[in-house]
């Protein structure tokens, strides 16, 4: 009897062995992504390269946009888009070095005409998208997708 108990215990732990097995963990091998030799491009694919920052307003109406440091780049074309009930609005325009670049621009979620603004309501899809130009030729881009509170 003593005989069967300890068989019928180690056949217990060997079917509890084969149902749950001993999970081998290990990591897999990094291989680093190499852009195609067939194709040529002046893109620079890093979105890091252009140095922006942007933030809300403080009331969030609208952003801030500033550029940090504009050396090495040529102009900066800046796309700011959004549907505000349903219909597509935004502003567009062109940074260079000639015309302060390093200052802060603001857009606005709406119009300004003579002083008197206009905020936009039921803002929704909002990006803005950078498009910089750089001394060598090279271009990049940056896109910020947006979120509103209006």
């Amino acid at each position: 009897m003593k005989y069967f108990t300890h068989l019928l215990f180690i056949l217990i732990i060997i079917t509890l062995w084969l149902i749950h097995p001993v999970k081998i963990l290990a990591a897999k091998k990094f291989i680093p992504k190499t852009p195609s030799q067939n194709t040529k491009t002046n893109t620079v694919r890093s979105s890091v390269s252009i140095p922006s920052k942007v933030k809300y307003r403080p009331n969030k109406r609208g952003i801030l946009l500033l550029f940090t440091n504009f050396n090495n780049l040529d102009s900066v074309s800046y796309s700011f888009t959004y549907t505000s009930n349903g219909l597509s609005q935004g502003a567009g325009g062109v940074i260079r070095k000639d015309n302060n670049p390093t200052s802060e621009r603001e857009l606005l979620f709406g119009t300004c005409s003579s002083g008197v603004c206009t905020y936009h309501q039921n803002i929704r899809s909002a990006t803005l998208l950078l498009t910089a130009k750089y001394d060598n030729g090279k271009t990049s881009t940056k896109r910020y997708r947006i979120k509103s509170y209006l």
